[in-house]
């Protein structure tokens, strides 16, 4: 089976200076308690049509790996995902002057992924 994927959407609070935020971001998401087959990334739109927008990417390494912490969605339906949430809950008091809402409370997606291709170098 395949990677999960999430999209997650992150709306700035008014005011908000971005490059402020980018480098608050980058510090306090390398002090997230790990969590086995569970990672996460900050991007940003570049190109398109969410140019300046950001979404917070989980990439899961399978549906049993999401299923095991949230089978239902959402991160309090197991014992492992309530602690890993207390363990990450004063870090993700940090971001509240930052964003409208915390990844997994806006508006997400999970994708799970069918197929892939990477060139070779």
């Amino acid at each position: 089976m395949g990677k999960i994927y999430g999209l997650h959407t992150l709306e700035l609070k008014a005011g908000v200076d971005e490059a402020e935020f980018e480098s608050f971001a980058a510090d306090s998401i390398s002090q997230l308690p790990p969590l086995s087959g569970w990672g996460v990334r900050l991007l940003k739109g570049d190109r398109g049509e969410r140019v300046g927008d950001y979404v917070w990417l989980v990439e899961i390494d399978s549906i049993e790996d999401r299923d095991r912490l949230s089978p239902q969605g959402g991160m309090e339906s197991t014992a492992e995902a309530r602690e890993w949430v207390s363990a990450a809950e004063s870090l993700f008091a940090r971001w509240r002057p930052y964003v409208e809402y915390l990844p997994g409370d806006g508006t997400y997606t999970d994708y799970r992924e069918i197929v892939g291709y990477k060139s070779a170098s």
